[in-house]
């Protein structure tokens, strides 16, 4: 059991060093997925959907469609999440270099 301690011990540089680098992997895929990734449903909403009467309205826009809001807000989500695992990689990389 000693010996698993100090084995942990003599490598828990490069431990960190390593988790800090697995996490800085996740959150650069988490953040670059929100590049590759393309909505491709159904934007806006018809401006006629919109209106009570269902009659066309001159100048009127659609709004967001529903299922685009939520997939922005997905985006959004994974993007955030990215930035706090690249963040918490560095910082383990540094822990892991400064470790001995």
């Amino acid at each position: 059991m000693l010996s698993v301690i100090m084995w942990i011990y003599a490598h828990s540089g490069q431990m960190w060093t390593t988790v800090g680098l697995l996490c800085d992997i996740c959150g650069a895929f988490l953040v670059a997925s929100e590049v590759v990734q393309q909505f491709r449903g159904k934007k806006l909403e018809d401006a006629r959907a919109l209106t009570e009467s269902g009659s066309f309205v001159f100048g009127a826009k659609g709004g967001e469609s529903r299922e685009y809001q939520s997939w922005e807000a997905s985006k959004y989500r994974k993007m955030r999440w990215g930035l706090v695992f690249l963040v918490i990689g560095f910082l383990l990389q540094a822990i892991g270099a400064w470790a001995h």
